[in-house]
């Protein structure tokens, strides 16, 4: 079949920056794609690269793209090479949006969300505002201040944390395995649900040992940016948790596969994509048993803009966060390339 092609590109900035291991992120730049099959029927995906996460650039997406010009083979959109993770997401969105009607496939299910919390001391307030929410899990950046205070705020966050709620630590890679090992000895027998990412991805088989000589339940998230790479560490006996972040790891329908098939057990992640790219996440997520463990969506309203940050998520997810999220409002907002 042959398709209407087009793209936009979207710079968005964050006004409250995220802070990570990786340093500030200041802004949201990614790509809004458009299908249109020969019926007329409209789709729409979103490419959302983090290059220093691992994924292609978005250079690399827009080239992609121009070489598509404005009509583009089923065919042609299928030999995208995987390692351009993010196009092949987006791609594989829009096309599957060109046939989904309105119809609610979630069945009225309803799936926990962890909120962020930011890096520091603020960490604690906000954790206190968010239970008062109604959230019971929660991920906190580490990694990124200096080890002894960032330890003094985890016994804090402990301290305000009921039994029934859970913390997830995000090193993003920034630990050395000395700095790991204080981390993983001063979590153990504390309600730790995982620490994620402690070493750098490069640091194979120190993530290896960690994983074996601590009770702490450890997951990789940059040593597996796309799906390829957490097919290989589960080939290789990794014991631990993947967090995916679906808009970077391909299409949906793969990651899917893939979960039912292995029972691998997985958190779906945000990559701080717009409304357009989480509401197919969220979807795929309330309509089929992708994860047994809270979503990685509790990002609050980070571009401060209802169009883009789509419904607010709460503690629990539902259909009501696939609100108004065909895209179409998107695109007429973004210019045209030129």
């Amino acid at each position: 079949m042959r398709f209407g092609f087009s793209h936009k590109t979207y710079r968005l900035p964050l006004p409250a920056p995220l802070r990570t291991a990786h340093g500030r992120w200041t802004e949201r730049e990614g790509i809004m794609v458009r299908l249109e099959d020969e019926a007329g029927r409209v789709g729409y995906g979103e490419i959302a690269p983090i290059p220093w996460f691992g994924t292609e650039t978005l250079a690399e997406a827009a080239e992609i793209c121009l070489k598509f010009g404005d009509k583009a083979e089923g065919a042609l959109l299928d030999e995208v090479p995987e390692r351009f993770g993010c196009v092949r997401f987006a791609l594989a969105q829009a096309r599957a949006a060109l046939g989904q009607c309105d119809i609610d496939d979630t069945g009225g299910k309803r799936l926990p969300v962890a909120a962020l919390l930011p890096a520091g001391r603020e960490a604690v307030a906000l954790l206190r505002s968010k239970l008062a929410g109604g959230f019971l899990a929660f991920k906190w950046k580490v990694g990124v201040g200096d080890p002894a205070d960032e330890l003094g705020v985890l016994d804090d966050l402990l301290a305000h944390l009921p039994a029934h709620a859970k913390l997830r630590l995000d090193a993003n890679g920034a630990w050395t395995r000395l700095l790991a090992e204080r981390w993983l000895a001063r979590c153990a027998e504390r309600p730790i649900e995982f620490v994620e990412q402690p070493v750098a991805p490069a640091e194979e088989d120190t993530l290896r040992g960690l994983a074996a000589d601590y009770p702490v339940k450890l997951a990789l998230d940059e040593s597996v940016v796309r799906l390829a790479e957490a097919r290989r560490w589960q080939a290789q006996g990794w014991p631990g948790i993947f967090v995916i972040k679906p808009v970077l790891a391909g299409p949906l329908d793969e990651l899917a596969r893939w979960i039912s098939d292995t029972k691998a057990d997985v958190v779906l992640s945000s990559a701080i994509e717009t409304a357009l790219g989480r509401a197919a996440v969220l979807r795929a997520a309330l309509s089929q048993p992708l994860t047994k463990r809270a979503l990685g969506f509790g990002v609050g309203e980070i571009f401060g803009d209802r169009r883009w940050d789509g419904p607010v998520i709460g503690p629990l997810a539902d259909a009501s966060c696939l609100a108004d999220n065909s895209g179409e409002e998107m695109w007429r907002n973004l210019k045209p390339e030129t």
